[in-house]
């Protein structure tokens, strides 16, 4: 029996589709239509963290048809995953966290929680759940800034970040970790 495709997303890939963030991401949003559709017909499945939920706020979703995030989560309850915050993902993420990153003469740049969180619960994925993924998909290309007002640590292109860390065995599974914007490997044609 053929597996089928896996795939993580972060908080702004299901902000990207509730806001149509055309002006932004263009195709993209179609392709993101595609893999929900697909993952309610049971084509794909679709993970996230349940920091997902604190993420999405109302304010977040000003052009969205949708109610809340949860309302969304309960029309896709059999399509979309939502992984707990558990203690083993958390300790992940604490480590993920105190990691020094940096890249050639950059200043430090560090994961933000939520951040730590998703990448924690994606890989931790195949060894508590047996699930492997196909990709983590995000818009995080590291552009937006972190907490202490500087840039955030990007999930596209954190590999490049890890000169002081490139050894940690949890570092490594990050790197190792397709990350992706959500881009549809076989994009349906839109006719009309």
């Amino acid at each position: 029996m053929r597996k089928v495709p896996a795939y993580y997303w972060d908080s702004c890939v299901f902000i990207a589709h509730f806001n149509e963030e055309r002006d932004n991401h263009k195709h993209l949003i179609d392709h993101i239509e595609q893999y929900l559709e697909e993952a309610q017909a049971g084509k794909c499945q679709i993970f996230t963290s349940a920091v997902t939920i604190a993420e999405i706020t109302s304010p977040s979703l000003k052009a969205a048809s949708v109610g809340s995030f949860i309302d969304f989560l309960k029309d896709f309850q059999s399509s979309i995953f939502l992984m707990e915050a558990d203690p083993n993902t958390m300790a992940i993420a604490s480590h993920l966290r105190s990691q020094r990153y940096s890249k050639q003469d950059s200043k430090l740049r560090q994961l933000s929680p939520p951040d730590a969180i998703h990448l924690a619960t994606a890989i931790n994925l195949k060894p508590t759940y047996s699930v492997e993924l196909d990709s983590f998909h995000t818009f995080d290309a590291g552009k937006s800034r972190g907490l202490d007002g500087g840039k955030g640590l990007p999930m596209i292109g954190f590999e490049e970040w890890v000169a002081e860390c490139s050894e940690d065995e949890w570092v490594k599974r990050v790197c190792n970790l397709s990350r992706s914007i959500p881009e549809h490997p076989a994009p349906l044609l839109k006719l009309g």
